[in-house]
């Protein structure tokens, strides 16, 4: 392939160290239509870890979140900006391979005249249909999420700061304002039949979106936003160390 992506670092998160990554925007976008992107391996099954939330702390509006479930599905739920509860999407699928990376994609786009065209899930370039529950939010609700003083965090819910995640997290890409599909991000390896990792160009990011590569290049700290936003997150007890050179392209599917 000439457009596939070589993702050279990935970052570890340590439910034992209340490890987690942080943003506040201060300037709203799309609560409405984003997409969020990222490769992970996990560390821990039977246990319930936000990969992807925002939410303020300890009040139930403006809450978005994807978990990995304790029962090892995928959950998304949400709470729009007015309280109300909107969005409940868990599936029949179970996701409990430790020795594998999962490239998970979720597109919102509320705007869609379709309940179910409006949350879209995607797991290795396909995807979920078949959910145990679902509740499709409202047309046009508002999540809250890319939207001033409302915190966005990959790996705890800032709600009440519980579901601490445990395992690897590579290639985070959030786009605020465009909801994408899974080719964006990743490409059919012909010969194995992987879902591999695609060369990144020409995405819009918006206001609020960012990409965390933690490639730690010179004068990079772990947080940074590589999508030339400067959307920067901030690194809660995580180092230096907790960086890895195990990633979807370095061990897709295999590992120790």
């Amino acid at each position: 392939f000439t457009n596939n992506g070589t993702i050279s670092k990935s970052l570890i998160f340590d439910t034992g160290d209340s490890a987690y990554l942080t943003r506040t925007p201060s300037s709203s976008g799309s609560g409405t239509t984003f997409t969020v992107s990222f490769w992970f391996r996990l560390g821990k099954i039977n246990h319930s870890s936000d990969l992807f939330s925002n939410s303020p702390a300890g009040s139930a509006s403006s809450i978005f979140y994807i978990t990995h479930y304790n029962d090892n599905t995928i959950l998304i739920h949400g709470f729009n900006t007015g309280g109300s509860f909107t969005c409940n999407l868990q599936t029949n699928n179970t996701f409990e391979d430790t020795t594998k990376w999962y490239h998970l994609v979720c597109a919102v786009d509320t705007t869609q005249g379709t309940s179910t065209n409006r949350v879209k899930l995607y797991i290795d370039g396909t995807q979920i249909t078949s959910f145990s529950s679902t509740t499709y939010p409202g047309q046009n609700d508002n999540f809250g999420t890319n939207q001033s003083s409302i915190p966005q965090q990959f790996g705890r819910y800032n709600y009440d700061g519980t579901r601490l995640y445990d395992g690897y997290a590579a290639e985070i890409n959030m786009v605020d304002g465009t909801a994408l599909t899974p080719d964006t991000f990743g490409v059919t390896d012909t010969t194995t039949g992987r879902w591999i990792p695609k060369n990144l160009t020409g995405i819009t990011y918006g206001t609020n979106g960012f990409r965390l590569q933690f490639a730690n290049s010179a004068g990079q700290t772990i947080g940074d936003d590589t999508s030339g936003n400067g959307n920067d997150f901030t690194a809660t007890n995580l180092a230096v160390a907790d960086l890895n050179t195990n990633t979807p392209t370095n061990d897709i599917g295999y590992g120790t």
